[in-house]
C-alpha cells in the first residue's frame, strides 16, 4: 500500500509554525482537519478525537527522529484515511527520544480491518526512517510538494 494514494492535499498541513504547541492542540488540530474534509459530524470527530487520545495515553506515538504516527480505529469511517502536518517550529510529543516532533501522520481507519492499519504504520516508518526525506517533507512549502517528496520516496523504497 502506498501512503499517497491513501492521502489528499486538503489533508496535508504544512509549514504550521503558528500550530499549536502542545501534543493534544496538534492531535485536535489534525482530527479537526479530518472532520473538515470527510465530513464527519460532531459526535464521528470526538469519537476519532476520544480514540486518538486514548491512544497516546497508552504510549506515545512519537516515535522518535522528529516524527509522529498518532492513529486510531474507530467504527465511524468506512475507509482509512491518512492526514499529515509538518510543524517546522516542533512540538513536545513525549517522543521516545525525547526530542520535538515536527512531522506527524494521523492515520484514522474503520474498526475491523488490521492488516492495511498495520501496512499504514510500517509505511511511515520506513519512509521517514530516510533522514533526507523526512527533511524534505518538513520543509515541503505547499501540500502537492509534500505529496510529491512522499511520492518519490515511496518509488526509491518500493
Amino acid at each position: 500500500m502506498k501512503l499517497s494514494e491513501k492521502m489528499i492535499e486538503a489533508g496535508i498541513a504544512v509549514g504550521n509554525v503558528g500550530a499549536p504547541k502542545t501534543k493534544e492542540g496538534i492531535i485536535s488540530e489534525l482530527v479537526d482537519l479530518a472532520a473538515r474534509i470527510y465530513g464527519l459530524d460532531e459526535a464521528q470527530k470526538q469519537k476519532v478525537l476520544s480514540a486518538v487520545v486514548n491512544r497516546e495515553a497508552q504510549r506515545s506515538t512519537g516515535i522518535g527522529c522528529g516524527l509522529a504516527v498518532p492513529h486510531c480505529k474507530v467504527d465511524c469511517v468506512d475507509s482509512m484515511h491518512v492526514l499529515a502536518m509538518a510543524c517546522r517550529d516542533g512540538v513536545d510529543f513525549n517522543a521516545i527520544d525525547k526530542e520535538p516532533v515536527y512531522l506527524l501522520f494521523l492515520i484514522i481507519s474503520p474498526e475491523n480491518t488490521a492488516g492495511p492499519h498495520l501496512t499504514a504504520l510500517s509505511s511511515v516508518a520506513r519512509l521517514a526512517a530516510d533522514a533526507e526525506v523526512r527533511q524534505a517533507l518538513i520543509d515541503a512549502d505547499t501540500p502537492a510538494r509534500f505529496l510529491e517528496v512522499l511520492k518519490n520516496a515511496e518509488n526509491k523504497y518500493a
